[in-house]
């Protein structure tokens, strides 16, 4: 019932006085939520006439929710309820922990289907007993121990107390040197000064966002994407524009398609590994969009994150390489050396490399000193090009060992989208249209987790899709949570509701 037709209502034979109704009444309709912060209440005219009581009464209420805190009177304009609750609200004093004031205080987030199914998934990480293919962390087996404890070793005993005192914004100077020799020999030279270090690759999107969009601005991003693009970009109220993929990359002509209706300001692209199906933009697509950039006039984020992790054929190499004008390009050792550094850059030129430098400084102001001294001596000593090599290896034998078990345990059921060549992620499209979160809650029930397609494609779809990640787990772990993965599945499909929907042969 409405808090209105509440007031319409009231008990006349009651102990409670009509004002005390009242008050309680138009209270219990903003803890609610039923009347939301900065929401006009009705003139006391017309509150006493819905009401059925005099004027005095009625102006004697709002006086009453005054005193409370609870609404404010504009002369002329009439009274409102308060944008920030009292401290005294009897609503605040219910939580044990005096937290409940701050829900009228905080501003909404707007939730979309993939941050709920996201928030499931997360809920469920952690659960014991869990295979979680769901993980894209690097694995722990291969983190080069001794290496990076030599270099913080190495970092405290040479530098002292330069180890723990701030240093430049954009990086300290010796690794923002081994960055650029290793921009060179990946064949993309960068001079020093167009370097940024961040803490890690999502630091960079974020601060490539903000420097370069403002609220309402329009943001192209592939469809799928890594979670951490939508994140990025709608953290600044923009428009998330998806353009689909297909076995060559993105989609040039729906990318062109989707320029001429929409000024585009900003397109982010993973054109090498692409998380989560993979694959590399194909040649000829990696022109005609820069192109098409220097055309229309926007920016290409790069993330090349997992650009060093190719099992097979040739590097196309970035498209920073191609056009420093046009794009800017995030890079980080997360998933080659160890997430748990932090360590991330940002390569950019001209203006935007000034406004994202100024991010930076508001954001952070630098990162860690002690983890950039140690990063420029494992890559000085020559550890990192060996490193890279092994993990090629490594991670190969373990995206061979989920594909396996997918075409053993998924057969009939779901088909890995794409030919990886690399990454840390398979792609697939389950054969049926299972509902995400319902196959969610039956895949934990049987012991392991994925992530759901909703969660990285900003449009949603109307096929089932998932990403399985394969770098944080064992072989037979692999295995083992894809026959769990299969078993959820079909157990799923068996449901009388779903099966009724499929199509009779």
């Amino acid at each position: 019932m409405s808090y209105k037709a509440t007031l319409s209502r009231l008990d006349r034979e009651s102990e409670r006085s009509l004002t005390h109704q009242i008050v309680s009444t138009i209270q219990s309709a903003i803890e609610s939520g039923e009347l939301a912060p900065g929401e006009k209440l009705p003139p006391t005219r017309e509150l006493a006439e819905t009401a059925d009581i005099n004027h005095l009464t009625a102006v004697r209420a709002y006086r009453r929710l005054r005193e409370l805190g609870l609404v404010s009177s504009q002369v002329g304009r009439g009274t409102f309820v308060r944008d920030t609750a009292p401290a005294a609200l009897p609503g605040a004093a219910e939580d044990s922990d005096g937290t409940g004031w701050q829900r009228y205080v905080l501003p909404s987030v707007p939730e979309s289907h993939g941050d709920r199914v996201m928030a499931e998934m997360y809920r469920h990480s952690q659960a014991r007993g869990l295979i979680p293919l769901s993980v894209g962390y690097p694995s722990s087996a291969l983190f080069p121990y001794e290496a990076i404890r030599g270099a913080l070793a190495n970092a405290l005993e040479e530098h002292d107390s330069r180890a723990l005192q701030y240093t430049d914004i954009a990086g300290l100077p010796e690794l923002v040197e081994q960055l650029a020799a290793l921009s060179a020999e990946r064949g993309a030279p960068e001079d020093p000064g167009d370097l940024i270090v961040t803490t890690g690759a999502r630091q960079g999107l974020t601060l490539a966002a903000r420097a370069i969009l403002r609220p309402g601005d329009a943001v192209a991003c592939e469809s799928p994407t890594f979670m951490g693009v939508i994140e990025s970009v709608r953290s600044i109220d923009t428009r998330v524009v998806p353009v689909p993929m297909d076995d060559q990359g993105l989609d040039l002509d729906a990318l062109e398609s989707l320029l001429g209706r929409e000024q585009i300001r900003f397109l982010a692209i993973q054109p090498r590994c692409h998380n989560p199906t993979g694959l590399d933009l194909a040649p000829a697509r990696r022109t005609r969009l820069l192109e098409l950039a220097q055309r229309h006039g926007f920016f290409i984020v790069e993330d090349g994150i997992y650009g060093d992790l190719r099992f097979e054929g040739e590097d196309p190499g970035s498209l920073r390489a191609e056009s420093h004008g046009h794009v800017v390009y995030i890079d980080s050792v997360s998933k080659v050396v160890g997430g748990g550094l932090r360590i991330g850059w940002i390569a950019a030129s001209g203006p935007v490399r000034d406004r994202i430098l100024y991010e930076k400084r508001a954001d952070d102001l630098h990162s860690a000193t002690l983890t950039q001294l140690a990063m420029a001596g494992f890559f000085a000593a020559g550890e990192y090009e060996g490193h890279v090599e092994r993990a090629r290896a490594f991670y190969r034998e373990r995206r061979d060992a989920l594909v396996e078990a997918a075409e053993k345990h998924l057969k009939g059921l779901a088909t890995i989208a794409t030919d990886s060549p690399g990454g840390g992620h398979l792609w697939l499209t389950l054969d049926l249209p299972l509902d995400e979160s319902e196959l969610m809650t039956e895949a934990v029930r049987n012991g392991v987790t994925f992530v759901p397609g909703a969660a990285m494609m900003p449009d949603g779809s109307h096929l089932t899709h998932m990403r399985l990640s394969y770098g944080f787990l064992e072989p037979d772990q692999l295995a083992e949570g894809t026959r769990r993965l299969g078993r959820a599945i079909r157990s799923l499909a068996k449901r009388p509701r779903m099966s009724e929907a499929l199509p009779i042969a």
